[in-house]
């Protein structure tokens, strides 16, 4: 028809590939966003999960079947140990902690103990021992050997002791040499090597915890001259660690660079107050600890802390709580 201008048609089949790619296009953006917002999600889902199973879990935080717990108990110490369900609690801090260990505790569904131990008889180790006795029971109590002369004239002591008797558990006096077993794991008591330390501090209890091919080291408030006494009497093998409690809170009283050497920890865990007056840990410390690992955790900065190892991976990890 005259004067009519020719429009151009566009195939069917052309129209409808072209619309299914905008329709392709506009689903995968769509999926992609919802993927990353997901994701996003997940991400914070889990990091929330983990803290809430490392809170609330039935004493496994993990299936690790050897474990041990540095509890976050401001300036003191206080040490579970989990070798194959089986469990020893290494100190109780000041009494002022002793109802966050129960807790602690009770959130592990832990209501004995195999064995409890008192590195030595400083109230920031022995206080809160009995508002823990008061809900767990141990069926062994275990301490230091040490002179009459270092017996402490204090309160503290005086509960600690009315507490370990109406708990009913067997007592024993170890020094350096003598062994028993949690589950699966053997422990050795390296020290204190004599009756005879001059102070409380180096009458500390130290015990060499080996399960399967790991190997942990609890120190107590040892320091120096009882580390070098150590080098010189105990098979400097047996100090070899993958794991090491530092001394003293990280004082630079212990962890002497030569008894680090025979150490060579792989993860260190510290445990002291926030802002606390002692100033621990020592910035020398740190740096002598540094040398040998970066893997170094300090219950001021990252709460409890759970070092665990699993046999059959022969993997080790480090899980931590948090400061709220």
């Amino acid at each position: 028809m005259a004067g009519k201008k020719h429009q151009k048609t566009i195939p069917e089949e052309t129209q409808n590939n072209t619309r299914n790619k905008i329709i392709y296009i506009i689903l995968v953006t769509v999926l992609s966003i919802i993927a990353l917002l997901s994701g996003k999600y997940s991400s914070e889902h889990q990091e929330e999960s983990q803290l809430q199973v490392f809170q609330n879990q039935n004493i496994t935080v993990s299936d690790a079947e050897f474990q041990v717990h540095v509890i976050d108990v401001g300036q003191g110490d206080s040490i579970l140990v989990s070798a194959d369900g089986h469990t020893m609690l290494i100190d109780a801090a000041e009494s002022s902690a002793g109802e966050k260990i129960v807790s602690y505790l009770n959130a592990q569904n832990i209501t004995s103990l195999d064995y409890a131990a008192a590195t030595h008889m400083h109230a920031d180790h022995i206080g809160g021992f009995p508002k823990v006795f008061a809900s767990v029971k141990p069926e062994v109590m275990i301490e230091p050997v040490f002179q009459d002369s270092l017996i402490p004239t204090t309160k503290t002591y005086e509960k600690y002791l009315d507490a370990v008797e109406a708990t009913g558990a067997e007592y024993k006096a170890l020094k350096t040499g003598e062994t028993f077993t949690l589950g699966n794991a053997q422990v050795t008591v390296l020290a204190p090597v004599s009756e005879h330390a001059s102070t409380l501090n180096n009458t500390s209890l130290v015990l060499r915890i080996q399960y399967d091919d790991i190997v942990c080291l609890f120190t107590g408030d040892m320091e120096t001259p009882e580390e070098k006494t150590i080098l010189s009497t105990v098979d400097n093998t047996l100090l070899k660690a993958d794991f090491l409690k530092a001394g003293h809170h990280g004082s630079d009283t212990s962890s002497g660079e030569a008894f680090l050497e025979q150490v060579q920890p792989k993860y260190v865990g510290i445990s002291c107050g926030v802002d606390n007056k002692y100033g621990h840990p020592a910035e020398s410390t740190l740096e002598h600890l540094k040398a040998y690992t970066d893997n170094i955790y300090i219950t001021a900065q990252q709460g409890d802390i759970v070092f665990l190892y699993d046999k059959d991976t022969k993997n080790c990890n480090v899980v931590t709580s948090g400061k709220e």
